[in-house]
């Protein structure tokens, strides 16, 4: 099963030049292949052979003017215009790198993807907790927000505030926009941190773009003017796994089942019949930044709770994004198909970034 992903595309255009991240040239993803994996994917004992698939996207450089002999030293802290180049590109075979988009619309063999207008990405100083310029006795905002000019594949992300910061801090990018208390910067090292949520879910890919989409970059400041500070950033990474389920009655495989609700929890261990509903993304100043995502779980005993997912209009297919896990793990299925109820159970190892395809999963009625 050969699925193809479309990427949206960011490139810009001139403004002023405090309002434009990367006023000189774009950040841009393109399809670049695909995986097929028919081993490793959601497999049950009654079927075999349900395909994992994921997609593989090269970033093209962003580029920018800048000039080899710019001073690179400044005695303190300054608001600048932010900008960003996109330098390295991705070659990892294993999972997918999307950069961040605001509408994923499924169409047969493709996949496409849209921004649209006012879309949000957080970004963040994470070289410094806090900051109070010399002479003064108030701290300065060291984060703001990145908006979306259109609605279209490509776009142009710009700010209307400057971003307090120096040769060699580290920015962190955060799509979809954090919520408060967004990012939090302390410890030594500095740790920044923010929540992510994965609980509210509809099973559509639109709901999954603008809200589930989790994906973080990290750019470091190389040159510094007194009004603009260019950074480099490799690529955005995926903190999730985004997966499409149908599902069949294992006694009438024929026919996909519609899904009134689907419940998804863990299979076994300490969390049985509980998933986590957030997490905490924790990035680690340094060369390079550390990531870690930290699911919050909850055992049955203290209150935990299994997954839920309920769409609109009783769809026979759902998106789901789910944590990536390091080892195969047991998920369990309870589905609900209009008056009936269907139970089962499936294992895969979930890699962060990549998109699975899990069709026709076979369940067994439980209902009278």
């Amino acid at each position: 099963m050969k699925k193809i992903y479309t990427q949206p595309r960011i490139e810009t255009v001139a403004t002023t030049p405090q309002q434009m991240l990367c006023a000189s040239g774009g950040i841009k993803a393109q399809i670049s292949g695909y995986k097929q994996n028919t081993g490793d994917g959601f497999i049950q004992s009654v079927i075999m052979g349900i395909v994992c698939s994921s997609l593989l996207f090269l970033g093209t450089a962003c580029s920018t003017n800048n000039t080899p002999d710019q001073p690179k030293q400044q005695a303190e802290l300054k608001p600048r215009t932010l900008i960003v180049t996109q330098t390295e590109e991705h070659t990892n075979q294993v999972a997918i790198r999307r950069l961040p988009q605001a509408t994923i619309t499924d169409e047969g063999e493709t996949l496409n993807a849209l921004w649209s207008k006012g879309d949000e990405i957080s970004f963040r100083n994470i070289s410094h907790a806090t900051y109070t310029p010399s002479g003064t006795t108030d701290e300065v905002p060291l984060d703001g927000v990145l908006l979306a000019d259109r609605a279209a594949r490509i776009a142009s992300f710009a700010s209307n505030a400057k971003v307090w910061c120096d040769v060699d801090d580290q920015i962190l990018l955060v799509y979809p926009k954090a919520t408060a208390p967004a990012i939090t910067v302390s410890g030594n090292p500095l740790n920044a941190t923010y929540s992510i949520s994965l609980t509210g879910q509809d099973g559509t890919l639109a709901t999954i773009a603008n809200t589930y989409h989790h994906s973080y970059g990290i750019a470091t400041i190389t040159e510094v003017t007194p009004t603009v500070a260019n950074a480099e950033l490799a690529e955005m990474q995926n903190l999730l796994t985004v997966c499409k389920f149908s599902f069949v009655d294992k006694d009438q495989p024929e026919t996909l089942l519609l899904v009134t609700s689907l419940s998804i929890s863990y299979g076994d261990g300490d969390y049985a019949n509980t998933y986590p509903g957030t997490a905490t993304v924790t990035v680690t100043q340094g060369t390079p930044c550390a990531v870690a995502v930290t699911p919050t779980n909850q055992s049955k005993a203290a209150g935990g709770y299994a997954l839920s997912v309920v769409p609109t209009g009783n769809p026979k297919e759902v998106y789901v994004a789910l944590f990536p896990e390091a080892d195969a793990t047991k998920y369990s299925f309870r589905l609900e198909s209009g008056t009936d109820t269907y139970t089962g159970t499936a294992t895969a190892q979930l890699i962060a970034g990549e998109y699975v395809v899990a069709t026709g999963l076979r369940l067994t009625k439980v209902n009278p």
